[in-house]
């Protein structure tokens, strides 16, 4: 073209879905002698998710609207995984948020592995299942979940997974309240004083084999933690209840609760009144992937 020379660079980027998830019951069984639970619980993702891009950049970089760049997760991961693969290339990453945070639908746990993935196919690692998931497990319990498929049944420290059939439960309204609450999930744990033995999520995998649908509400032995943690989330579960969600179960360490409904419609009815009232709460229609 007259003599001149066009250079064209090609700008590779990587788009990730991070998937929130829900807790089917949850059960402590027993407190271990490094620091961690023995629990056991049924963990499906849901259709909300946060959505992450990964570029090849001049500098490594986490972009995060509410949080330091240094304390988060996603960053922590990022600079591990260039050491220990020895990596001369920077990464940017910028994480849009739909998770709420700190809300027991493992918003953060979710963009770590999602973090892991983005980073491997990025910078062409080619790491099996197994490097993925102790990667995850170094960072935290339930991030091993978040590389799996949609359902998994997991016990142990939360670091042993069990793939099932995806529960018979569509139509899912979660009410989310606004809390900050600083290492929350820490808290709520150290504050438990109930113990089970398994019994009520056996039940669970036993409806879920058998294709039973799945009615609330379902036993989480963090739930009377995290009503004595969490300032007047009790007068909120009882002013929820009395709008029409009388099937409310807690997700994880909490605080948000979900109601899983019959139908759409009635999953749009629910959620408007939800909406309609005095209530301070984030309400969002879902369903399990």
């Amino acid at each position: 073209m007259n003599g001149i020379n066009y250079l064209i660079i090609l700008r590779i980027m990587i788009s990730l879905n991070s998937y929130a998830k829900l807790n089917i019951g949850l059960e402590i069984l027993d407190e271990r002698e490094d620091g961690f639970h023995d629990i056991s619980t049924i963990i499906t993702k849901i259709d909300l998710s946060d959505q992450i891009y990964f570029d090849l950049s001049d500098e490594n970089k986490v972009i995060q609207k509410g949080i330091k760049e240094k304390n988060n997760i996603v960053y922590k991961v990022l600079m591990y995984m260039l050491e220990k693969y020895n990596s001369r290339q920077k990464v940017n990453i910028n994480i849009i948020k739909n998770i709420p945070y700190s809300s027991g639908m493992g918003g953060g746990s979710s963009n770590a592995a999602v973090a892991i993935e983005g980073i491997n196919q990025i910078l062409s690692l080619n790491l099996d299942s197994k490097e993925k998931f102790d990667i995850g497990l170094s960072f935290g319990s339930d991030i091993p979940f978040f590389l799996s498929n949609s359902t998994a049944k997991v016990t142990g420290r939360g670091d042993k997974i069990s793939f099932i059939k995806s529960p018979n439960m569509k139509n899912i309204v979660i009410f989310h309240p606004k809390y900050e609450l600083l290492n929350k999930t820490q808290k709520v744990f150290k504050n438990n004083s109930i113990f089970t033995d398994g019994k009520n999520q056996k039940k669970i995998l036993n409806e879920i084999n058998n294709n039973i649908k799945i009615k609330g509400p379902i036993f989480n032995g963090l739930e009377k933690s995290a009503l004595d943690i969490f300032e007047n989330l009790d007068n909120i579960k009882k002013k929820l209840i009395s709008l029409g969600a009388n099937n409310l179960s807690m997700t994880g360490a909490g605080p948000t609760f979900y109601s899983i409904q019959n139908s759409l419609h009635e999953a749009d009815t629910l959620k408007k009144i939800v909406d309609n009232s005095n209530l301070n709460l984030l309400t969002i229609n879902t369903r399990i992937l």
